[in-house]
């Protein structure tokens, strides 16, 4: 995996560094070659693959919530050498136009942790780069995911967290959780660390997703990845769903971001072709790339 160093000499003003492949169980399904074509039509000279990365056989022994998000959340382990073997050949075919980088989108889940470590151990040397993301927290009848669908998040993470902002409350403290996780090889990017405000447009307009102890939380967040040289995913995905209609983080706590020196990447986090640079414009605009 690129160093933190060689990533810095990125020029953030044309890379997307959040994006899927056809090898996502929940995306399209449309050829990873036709995502490259259509980046290299929008400008972008240097392209992550940041494919879901394979759960752990475990993940899938006593599932709960919704089948979809447990069935689809990720590709599978046997097809990992199916997915470098094409992702490389993208590579080379491509880099006259177009700098690849592979790698993936890693789940943090604190039970699994050992497991994850082994998986950064075997694979940094394969990978370009990669990001550390939370898609699922735990209850009390086990992990539901935050992101599949409203009926998912109501019956799983927000009954058992109490409100939106109970929710809140856990997923910050998950992201945190992640930055404390001291294993080598740790991806130096962490993904779309507001992914819970994802249903807030579903909610009566005076739902409560923050407070002080929320907003002392990703202060603390912030500190960290800029104590630690890191980078932040400024995944733009959301703006255009109308149940969440910002990025992730929100604009206030990118800006937060930007004054203490965070690295802000540029993240499509596409699973459709159409999607490649969507709120690209919006990230140009607001100066994000400038830290």
């Amino acid at each position: 995996m690129w160093g933190k160093n060689k990533l810095r000499y990125i020029d953030r003003k044309s890379w997307n560094g959040h994006t899927h492949s056809e090898f996502c169980p929940h995306g399209s399904g449309e050829k990873t070659e036709l995502f490259i074509e259509r980046a290299i039509q929008c400008g972008f000279r240097t392209y992550s693959i940041t494919e879901h990365f394979p759960l752990p056989d475990v993940f899938y022994s006593h599932p709960v919530g919704s089948r979809h998000a447990i069935y689809t959340a990720a590709m599978f382990y046997d097809e990992l050498p199916k997915y470098f073997e094409m992702m490389n050949y993208l590579k080379e075919k491509y880099k006259d136009q177009i700098q690849i980088l592979v790698g993936f989108e890693f789940d943090y889940i604190e039970k699994y942790r050992d497991w994850y470590a082994e998986q950064f151990r075997k694979f940094h040397s394969q990978i370009d780069d990669a990001i550390l993301s939370i898609h699922f927290l735990p209850t009390q009848n086990g992990l539901r995911a935050v992101d599949d669908s409203i009926i998912d998040f109501k019956s799983g993470v927000l009954e058992h967290c109490g409100s939106p902002l109970g929710v809140a409350k856990t997923y910050l403290k998950t992201v945190n959780d992640a930055l404390d996780w001291r294993t080598r090889y740790k991806p130096f990017r962490y993904g779309h660390i507001m992914l819970y405000r994802k249903w807030r447009n579903l909610f009566p307009n005076n739902e409560p997703w923050e407070d002080n102890q929320t907003r002392n939380t990703m202060n603390r967040i912030l500190t960290k990845i800029a104590n630690q040289n890191l980078f932040l995913d400024c995944n733009m995905a959301g703006l255009y769903r109308k149940t969440e209609t910002e990025s992730s983080p929100n604009e206030k706590w990118l800006t937060a971001a930007q004054k203490i020196g965070i690295p802000l990447v540029y993240g499509s986090d596409a699973h459709k072709v159409r999607d490649v640079s969507q709120g690209f414009n919006t990230y140009l605009e607001n100066r994000y790339y400038k830290s």
